[in-house]
């Protein structure tokens, strides 16, 4: 299937919620104010992964079918919360999440709304401070958007596990823990502070094969070609026997495109070349390392992901990062580093009763095939 998204021109008034909050469903970027709405991601403390730049490059070139229904809440005509969402036809990680929990049949249903990608290191709506209300306004929001563009359920990817989602299962969402991001608080003096704080024997291990791996390399923050980072994803994509749709090459294009104010990428060099990279961005005082990409022919063990990563915090510590997001995956290593497991949660509702029991069922098979692998339900183990 040919992926691809479709926006309708237009915005749709989805109504005052009970608490007097308007909600309006944006159908695509082009419908979206990006300063204003980049604006309500800063300040209620949003990642790239609703940055106005990341839907329009999903937009731009999707892994798979997605219509946009992006979520604005306003109180009277400020806007105060923003929820991305996609009413989702075809995509190879829900696919996949459906064979895992023995429910591949729920695909035939039709579309699912989702806010509002599987891909996203996190998801979920976003309000500014003082306006805490305007969270559950676009929950109600997602219901009634579902119901104006015909899908039979919606729901939130990648909700952190905390309060919120807490209420979600409170309203009857059924939920899964299905992946789990590591983070590293960089908010230290300096590199020798934050080293200090992991156990003596473990730091002396880790400078060891910091050196051993890092014999004829150089690490460094850089901008790839895109081509290079293109080979590079999908080296490892190949070596880990992951399809490429999940990263196809136009959608790899499009984000590395558009989100390039934001880059930080690290890239370790031999004299050939780029042999392996950690793709990221920063936005606020976060700094996310979103897929990783090798060379695989000449490090088949990913050699250099020790001094890649000392590289990477250590470069946190010292500019304005207070937050370095290492993703999904290779948790090991990542928790040796000091990084803490932020588990990421499914939820997902439906208005017909008698298929809320299918998505109950779904989300406990799902939480029990993440539960059997320390990487969740990721299929690329070195892929943040």
């Amino acid at each position: 299937m040919t992926s691809r998204t479709t926006t309708p021109p237009r915005s749709i008034d989805l109504g005052e919620t009970a608490d007097g909050h308007r909600l309006a469903l944006a159908r695509g970027v082009a419908d979206i104010d990006g300063e204003v709405w980049n604006d309500i991601v800063r300040r209620s403390g949003g990642t790239i992964f609703y940055s106005r730049e990341w839907l329009a490059a999903f937009e731009e070139a999707p892994p798979g079918e997605f219509e946009p229904a992006h979520l604005l809440a306003y109180r009277g005509d400020d806007p105060v919360g923003v929820c991305p969402a996609y009413l989702v036809h075809h995509c190879p990680r829900l696919d996949y999440a459906y064979s895992l929990g023995g429910s591949a049949s729920l695909r035939e249903r039709g579309p699912l709304l989702l806010a509002h990608s599987l891909a996203a290191l996190r998801g979920g709506p976003l309000a500014l401070p003082g306006h805490a209300g305007a969270v559950q306004a676009l929950v109600d929001g997602l219901e009634r958007a579902a119901a104006s563009l015909g899908a039979w359920a919606w729901g939130i990817a990648n909700l952190p596990a905390d309060a919120f989602a807490g209420r979600l299962m409170g309203q009857g969402y059924a939920t899964a823990h299905v992946s789990t991001a590591y983070r590293i608080d960089t908010t230290y003096a300096g590199p020798a502070e934050y080293w200090a704080t992991l156990p003596g024997r473990r730091r002396r291990k880790l400078w060891r094969e910091q050196r051993l791996r890092a014999e004829g390399l150089t690490v460094t923050e850089s901008v790839p070609e895109t081509g290079t980072l293109v080979r590079l994803a999908h080296e490892l994509l190949a070596a880990h026997g992951t399809p490429i749709e999940v990263f196809p090459a136009a959608y790899l294009r499009a984000l590395h495109r558009h989100l390039r104010p934001y880059e930080r990428t690290v890239v370790a060099a031999d004299d050939a070349g780029a042999v392996a990279m950690f793709a990221g961005w920063q936005f606020g005082a976060e700094w996310s390392l979103w897929i990783a990409g090798l060379r695989t022919a000449d490090h088949p063990a990913f050699e250099p992901y020790h001094t890649m990563l000392a590289h990477t915090i250590e470069a946190a510590v010292t500019t304005d990062a207070r937050v370095l997001d290492l993703g999904r995956g290779n948790a090991p290593i990542k928790r040796r580093y000091g990084a803490v497991g932020t588990p990421l949660m499914l939820a997902v509702k439906t208005a017909d009763r008698r298929q809320d029991a299918l998505l109950h069922a779904w989300c406990r098979r799902l939480e029990s095939a993440a539960r059997a692998s320390a990487d969740g339900l990721e299929v690329v183990s070195r892929c943040c």
